[in-house]
């Protein structure tokens, strides 16, 4: 058999080159790294094999207007984020530039803010304002770290019970085993209000002591060009996002 001569093989490789970022630039199905959390509404939630959601609405809303498909792949936390960042998922939520930062500080990571959050300390109602002093244990879900108070942990002034769920958090607080939970604060109004439908929440949020706010963001090792897409969909299509938003509860101001 004949070899092709040295310009019909340049022309064939680049031909096929030219083809594999055809091939790529095509691509309108994608992975989300989720979390298995069962009861993080409004933000998402994960019960019987079903993933679900204000940050799943939104993503599947931008889907719809550019014509991708997103394929929800939920773990837990730590396993979702080691994916991630061996280039195994097309995309990660939630995530933020500051957690995990040793497990990242090698990934080119894109990020577009989606939700905003707030992570404090929910105490029974009678210990509203009695501040840090009144806080020996402090329940926080598995997988959390509740960076304002990482100085009082390591010095050993106060102490973590990592709990798998929040329905369980929210028991260890009742009963007295913790004394305070730290929490994302609008999961917290969520689950009395919609889910327990109380008239009156039996835990609050104490805005007196050490929180963090934020956003839950959007990111990606591997596809800039959809996170800018979806950066100018949530400018374009506020409306519709802050129906969404108004469908869960969700409040864009104040606590």
């Amino acid at each position: 058999m004949l070899k092709p001569s040295l310009p019909a093989r340049i022309l064939a490789s680049c031909l096929l080159a030219a083809t594999g970022c055809c091939l790529a630039a095509g691509t309108t199905t994608f992975t989300v790294g989720v979390e298995d959390y069962p009861n993080f509404l409004p933000y998402s939630s994960y019960q019987n094999g079903q993933y679900r959601g204000l940050g799943k609405d939104i993503l599947d809303a931008f889907a719809r207007e550019h014509g991708y498909t997103f394929h929800y792949r939920v773990f837990p936390l730590k396993r979702r984020d080691m994916l991630f960042v061996e280039g195994k998922l097309d995309f990660s939520f939630p995530d933020n530039p500051n957690w995990v930062t040793d497990l990242k500080k090698n990934a080119a990571i894109s990020y577009v803010p989606m939700l905003p959050f707030t992570d404090g300390v929910l105490v029974r109602p009678e210990h509203v304002g009695k501040g840090l002093a009144h806080l020996k244990v402090l329940g926080v879900p598995l997988g959390f770290t509740p960076y304002p108070y990482q100085q009082l942990i390591n010095n050993g002034a106060l102490q973590v019970e990592e709990v798998t769920q929040y329905d369980a958090l929210y028991q260890k607080l009742l009963t007295r085993h913790v004394d305070g939970t730290y929490m994302n604060t609008r999961i917290a109004r969520y689950y009395w209000s919609r889910i327990r439908k109380t008239a009156k929440e039996p835990v609050v949020y104490d805005p007196a002591l050490p929180h963090a706010t934020g956003f839950w963001y959007l990111s990606t090792t591997r596809h800039t060009d959809v996170i800018e897409a979806f950066k100018q969909f949530l400018v374009s299509h506020r409306k519709e996002i802050d129906a969404l938003k108004l469908q869960y509860g969700f409040r864009t101001q104040g606590e």
